[in-house]
């Protein structure tokens, strides 16, 4: 029977997606599936339908059982280290490590710079003695921002060490993560640094923290996925080899045999990454269908690699790569149905991915498929092949510098082929679980219709509408982001209305030697501009520095570059701090000078309260103050006890309802006269995770508790957002983490 074994399959998948994240939809789709499956009265696909739930079911429970998170404090624990996952990053190690009790992410500072170069030789320590403290990773701790700890489930570790102390050992054995290891290692070594991140990623899956900076390009044409380890990728390596084994003359029950061996080595030298498992597990599906003679169709091909996927990794689609790799293989096999085509094919692919790729990127390029399109043959018959001749040759003989200046030059020629031609991509926001699969069902029924040669207007027409709804939500937003130890503050309007930006967040820059330096990496495009994006956003409609320190203007170059901001607003008088910042925008903002007096937005009406004249120091943050759906929200940047004396003097009538706490719950700020004038409701400490200054500290709370204000924190609850509908009574604060104390 075609398409015999996808029924049994996908119910056995949302059977075990039952142990790790319960949602009504997926229980309403899994009803239907065994609806469908007891009507069609078999009573073979029925046992299938056991015995593939059955056994995935307990795979699937005792992969989330097997997590052990450890004690809070961890004294001298011995793991092994995963050597391939080794990172040095001027004074920061980090790494993978296991013992019998699990896997564990390792974080160590290095103490000096010949312990660092102990981590940088050939072959590093296997082994270590590690004490110091346990957590686990987070979850999202901003809307649409990364799951750590969903991510760490998929992979199958149990949580983070951070070390105190780390004593090291070697131990003479035989491990792939040793020989992937060395694989990067004699890359670095033997290549120029461009060449040899490229080389990293296309040959072993492993990618440098110089990758994301070559391949910006890449990234804004959404061709990334060109150097992901996948089903190009194994047709040459596994493709290659059967070649092999055919001038050998072995038979194909022989062959069948030597590519498993073969394909168990690749996945374990090239990162086991999910794209991987998919290629590999497709290969030798499609290979044993042809030594065997089996007839099954693309799709029961497909449910049988996704049951073995689940039993290899059960929370597969926990990670991103998991769940894009499996989505995208399941559209390429109706492709072929809808245009015999090649260059068609590729054209229409993102156009039918946009779903999945607005759920995980809040974003969709135009041009991904025209320069696929363009640039596959490339990667086909130069770039691929190329790469895997220059790094098994250079295991053979030295190569010669002007080869690998010629293949770098097309590499670099490439980036800048991109960056030149390059459309930004269009920003909708990320769509609710629920839309996203009516979107994915709404795609399937398109393409239904072209395989009928239907017309599909109508279809077209509902898809549009319904991917709009996500940016020109009807929701309001004041949200505090949890940006560390820093301040940002997101407003936007209702139905794609106005958009302010307090603050940018930051990192404070201390003092290092040349050695502790690591590559920087700009903390918004991990807070503020994913979920921005998220929200349906390219542009800001007003942007509001309060002061010049480093936490609260840090980001703001990175986000002046990322997005549109159309006016910028300074206090007058702190303008010649942020000047050399001004000076390297590429593209320039409105620029305002405010004081005591002006007010902001068109729609929204934000007053500043203070001061009259700002030097840029913590005193004279600019002080705003503003109303939404029935709430008065005040915040005060940095200013200390001093300014908001000042501040009581001016406005002695003032009252919040939501007031954002002063220099992140210092002792200098938030005095108990503030509070008593103001009497707010809630107060919000924007403050970092286990940050050094002991932020927020016991006085403040103590403080905010007398007078009988809700307090909430960034560092516990991730970040804290005032919502509300023009048509709704639901106004409240909400967090991202429920927070137990």
């Amino acid at each position: 029977m075609k398409n015999y074994y996808i029924l049994p399959i996908l119910t056995a998948a949302l059977i075990g997606s039952l142990f790790y994240q319960i949602h009504w939809l997926l229980i309403l789709f899994l009803v239907v599936l065994l609806i469908r499956i007891c009507c069609m009265n078999n009573h073979k696909l029925l046992a299938m339908t056991v015995l593939c739930s059955f056994f995935v079911g307990i795979r699937t429970y005792c992969y989330v059982q097997s997590f052990q998170p450890l004690s809070e404090k961890v004294e001298t624990k011995v793991l092994k280290v995963l050597a391939d996952t080794t990172r040095v990053e001027g004074n920061s190690l980090r790494f993978i490590s296991k013992d019998k009790t699990g896997k564990y992410r390792v974080y160590y500072r290095l103490k000096s710079q010949e312990e660092q170069q102990i981590w940088l030789q050939e072959q590093p320590p296997d082994h270590v003695l590690v004490s110091g403290s346990f957590s686990e990773a987070d979850p999202a701790r901003n809307l649409h921002g990364y799951n750590g700890w969903q991510n760490d489930r998929s992979l199958g570790i149990a949580g983070n060490i951070q070390a105190d102390s780390l004593d090291t050992k070697r131990a003479d054995g035989f491990s792939f993560a040793k020989i992937r290891y060395y694989l990067i290692f004699h890359t670095g070594k033997v290549f120029p640094e461009r060449l040899a991140s490229y080389l990293n990623a296309l040959v072993v899956g492993h990618k440098d923290e110089n990758f994301e900076e070559f391949t910006v390009g890449y990234q804004l044409s959404g061709l990334l996925h060109l150097f992901t380890l996948s089903g190009l990728h194994i047709q040459f390596y596994l493709g290659g080899l059967h070649l092999l084994l055919i001038r050998c003359k072995l038979v194909r029950e022989s062959r069948l045999a030597v590519l498993t061996l073969a394909s168990l080595a690749i996945i374990f030298l090239c990162g086991g990454g999910a794209s991987i498992l998919r290629a590999v597990f497709s290969y030798l599906i499609g290979r044993a269908c042809l030594t065997f003679g089996w007839k099954i169709s693309g799709l029961d091909r497909w449910g049988i690699m996704l049951l073995l996927l689940l039993l290899w990794r059960p929370l597969v689609f926990y990670s991103i790569g998991g769940r894009l790799s499996l989505f995208f293989s399941f559209l390429l096999l109706y492709l072929p149905h809808l245009s015999d085509n090649r260059w068609l094919q590729n054209l229409l692919f993102p156009f039918l991915a946009f779903p999945l790729l607005l759920f995980e990127f809040s974003e969709w390029s135009l041009v991904a498929g025209f320069f696929t399109l363009l640039l596959l043959p490339i990667f086909n018959w130069l770039i691929l092949p190329g790469s895997l001749c220059l790094f098994f040759a250079s295991f053979l003989f030295p190569l010669p510098n002007v080869l690998l200046r010629l293949f770098e030059d097309i590499f670099i020629l490439l980036e800048k082929a991109l960056l030149f031609g390059n459309i930004p991509p269009i920003v909708i926001g990320k769509p609710s679980f629920l839309l996203l699969m009516l979107l994915i069902l709404l795609v399937l029924g398109l393409i239904h219709q072209l395989k009928k040669r239907q017309t599909i207007l109508k279809l077209t027409i509902l898809i549009v509408c319904l991917v709009l709804s996500t940016p020109f939500s009807s929701r309001g937003l004041v949200a505090f982001i949890d940006v560390g130890q820093g301040d940002s503050i997101f407003i936007k309007l209702p139905f794609h209305g106005e958009t302010f930006l307090i603050d940018t967040g930051g990192r404070l820059i201390f003092k290092q030697e040349e050695w502790q330096k690591r590559q920087s990496k700009s903390l918004s495009d991990y807070t503020i501009l994913p979920f921005i994006k998220g929200e349906g956003y390219k542009s800001i409609d007003h942007l509001i520095i309060t002061h010049n320190d480093a936490d609260h203007m840090g980001e703001l170059l990175n986000v002046t570059e990322k997005l549109i901001v159309k006016n910028l607003y300074i206090g007058k008088g702190s303008e010649q701090d942020i000047l050399p910042i001004l000076k390297r925008m590429s593209h320039q903002p409105k620029i305002h000078l405010i004081k005591r007096g002006d007010v902001i937005g068109k729609k929204l009406k934000i007053s500043i309260l203070s001061p009259e004249s700002s030097d840029g120091s913590n005193n004279d943050s600019l002080v705003t103050y503003f109303s939404v759906s029935e709430k008065s929200f005040l915040l005060t940047g940095d200013l200390e006890k001093e300014g908001e004396a000042t501040l009581l003097k001016l406005y002695p009538q003032l009252k919040a309802d939501i007031f954002k706490v002063g220099h992140h719950g210092s002792n200098t700020s938030t005095s108990p006269e503030l509070l008593h004038q103001l009497q707010p409701e809630s107060a919000i400490i924007s403050v970092g995770k286990n940050n050094r200054y002991g932020h927020p500290v016991p006085e403040t709370l103590a403080t905010l508790s007398e007078s009988k204000t809700a307090i909430y924190r960034t560092d516990q609850q991730g970040m804290i957002y005032y919502e509300w509908q023009p048509f709704s009574k639901e106004k409240n604060l909400k967090t991202m983490i429920a927070f137990l104390e």
